[in-house]
């Protein structure tokens, strides 16, 4: 299955590892020289030892360390960088690492990332080796009017709505990480609302060598913009007159990293915590879309999704997925109604929000339209995290500090409710045989339009852990599961024929949805929906769990969208 991507390590001009083995001075050290020797037999789908990373604060910690442990080159894509204390602590690390020697370029989507110009102009000229670049920014500049962002969409609808969605860093061409994670106080476990349930893959070894191949393909597209080439960036770098951040003090990280500094520099703990746990895999590729995704608005044949596509149809028992926005296309849907119909006894199920949880409202009506269709037709297990789930001390470690600085907040009116969890993680488990972590969504936009990256990974062994956690989250404890209502002398027939006729249309106003959200009773044993003690195990906690009343505003608004919002799913 993973052959067909070989031919990626071999693009590109400096992808063989550095001469000198590179971690020399870090417990990833032996890990690096035991890879370097794979890359020598030329067949860089073996030989790598992969990790799951779960752990915001672990994530951070492990890029702090792997930073300051570089010696030769650092690169970067992401889709979110924002200036906050989690971001500023990243960009430092990175400055220091230039200034110490290292080539550091930096890819980051302009849409949703930071735009300061002058913090943009410091960046751009605080060292020779810090490179940055911005994937379309509108009309050429680092901050577009609102109108000069509707000229650019006017100009080019296709060009301001296509993203790069891609997450990624590699280390002196050696070690990798992947996933959903971008650069964020909510994606590492420091922020006092909202924060991430998110998953990335560490990678040492030869594989890291396709993900720069990659990165080097978005570098030098046309569409990459250096931050000095940015008419508004230029303009305060020819004026002078910005902010230097001449020391670490200076970033303001509001006292949050004593602790992982110091231990970022504590080789046993890095070992214990990571290097401990990297496990050799049998194969494994990284796939990712090419920039720009296509020419016309939407790609039908992305590079990413034909491979995840071909994934799944090897799907013979079971499939497992965990997605944040849980959107299938008319496509998607008809995938998963021939997989069924191939293999009668295929089980999928299905990890994403609630309406509790989820940062995108948007895209979860567009969930809760579809969601008849996923039970009734396409005979989905669908199951619906919670904002505050069981398990969430052990999923979000920081939780009691940020719950410390939640309360202070509250009581002077400047945030409305306790820190959450909102799933952001992307992973597919196909037989327990093979698995994929990136950055692809379930949803038209991850499809179609946005580029994606992610690992897929041929071995038992890893595809059952990563099935593993995900089936923690999907617990009755963690999640709600959504089935069919017990609706009296089946009307529910009756009721799903009209809601399904009238979803045909672009206007969908009607209100009885035959699925709900359903919990655990107390004492009772989980069973799937469909088993005949189902409803004596399980009690309807409605459509929408965890809202603030009867009828909040945010549940007005998702039925809002759900009876209007059919024409805009295409680019949800």
């Amino acid at each position: 299955m993973l052959k067909r991507f070989l031919p990626l390590a071999v693009l590109g001009g400096a992808l063989t590892l550095h001469a000198a083995t590179p971690f020399t001075d870090s417990p990833f050290g032996p890990a690096v020289a035991a890879a370097s020797q794979a890359t020598v037999k030329g067949d860089p789908s073996k030989g790598n030892r992969l990790m799951i990373v779960s752990g915001g604060y672990d994530a951070l910690l492990l890029r702090v360390h792997l930073i300051r442990q570089a010696r030769v080159s650092i690169v970067v894509q992401t889709f979110i960088w924002t200036n906050d204390e989690c971001g500023r602590l990243l960009m430092c690390e990175l400055i220091e690492a230039a200034r110490r020697g290292v080539k550091v370029r930096i890819i980051a989507d302009h849409l949703v990332s930071a735009q300061d110009p002058e913090m943009t102009a410091f960046l751009a000229t605080v060292h020779p080796n810090l490179e940055i670049k911005h994937y379309r920014p509108a009309l050429n500049r680092m901050k577009p009017t609102m109108l000069e962002t509707a000229i650019a969409s006017l100009r080019s609808f296709h060009g301001v709505n296509q993203r790069m969605h891609n997450k990624l860093m590699v280390f002196d061409g050696a070690i990798m990480l992947t996933g959903g994670r971008n650069i964020e106080n909510t994606y590492y476990d420091h922020s006092t609302e909202l924060n991430f349930r998110d998953r990335d893959v560490l990678a040492v070894g030869p594989v890291a060598q396709e993900a720069q191949a990659s990165f080097e393909l978005f570098w030098t597209y046309r569409h990459s913009v250096a931050s000095a080439e940015l008419a508004d960036v230029k303009a305060v770098i020819d004026r002078g007159k910005f902010r230097r951040y001449a020391t670490r003090a200076d970033y303001d990280f509001g006292g949050f990293f004593t602790t992982l500094d110091r231990e970022a520099e504590d080789k046993e703990l890095i070992g214990a915590r990571f290097v401990v746990r990297l496990s050799p895999v049998q194969k494994v590729a990284f796939i990712s879309d090419e920039p720009g995704k296509s020419t016309g608005f939407f790609s039908r044949t992305a590079r990413i999704t034909r491979e995840l596509r071909h994934t799944l149809e090897q799907a013979k028992t079971s499939i497992v997925m965990q997605t944040p926005y849980l959107v299938l296309s008319k496509p998607a849907r008809r995938l998963f109604r021939e997989l069924q119909a191939a293999n009668p006894g295929l089980r999928i199920r299905v990890s994403s929000n609630s309406f509790a949880s989820t940062d995108n409202l948007l895209a979860y009506s567009a969930n809760y339209r579809l969601r008849n269709s996923y039970v009734e037709d396409l005979h989905l297990l669908v199951h619906e995290f919670k904002p505050r789930p069981a398990a969430m001390p052990d999923l979000f470690t920081q939780c009691r500090v940020m719950e410390q600085l939640a309360a202070d907040r509250i009581t002077a009116g400047r945030q409305a409710r306790m820190p959450f969890l909102c799933l952001h993680a992307k992973s597919l488990v196909v037989d327990d045989r093979v698995a994929f972590v990136g950055s692809y969504n379930l949803d038209p936009r991850s499809e179609n339009l946005n580029t994606e990256v992610g690992l897929l990974v041929e071995d038992p062994a890893f595809a059952r852990q990563l099935h593993e956690e995900i089936g923690r989250d999907m617990r009755a404890e963690n999640s709600w599961v959504i089935a069919r209502r017990a609706i009296p002398l089946h009307l529910d027939a009756l009721n799903g024929l009209i809601d399904g006729l009238l979803s045909l249309g672009p206007v969908d106003i009607w209100p009885i949805q035959n699925t709900s959200s359903f919990e655990l009773r107390p004492g009772a044993t989980e069973v799937p929906p469909g088993d005949p003690a189902f409803y004596r195990n399980y009690r309807e906690a409605g459509s929408f769990p965890g809202t603030e009343g009867p009828a909040s505003m945010k549940e007005i608004l998702t039925r809002l969208y759900k009876a209007v919002g059919a024409p805009l799913t295409p680019v949800l």
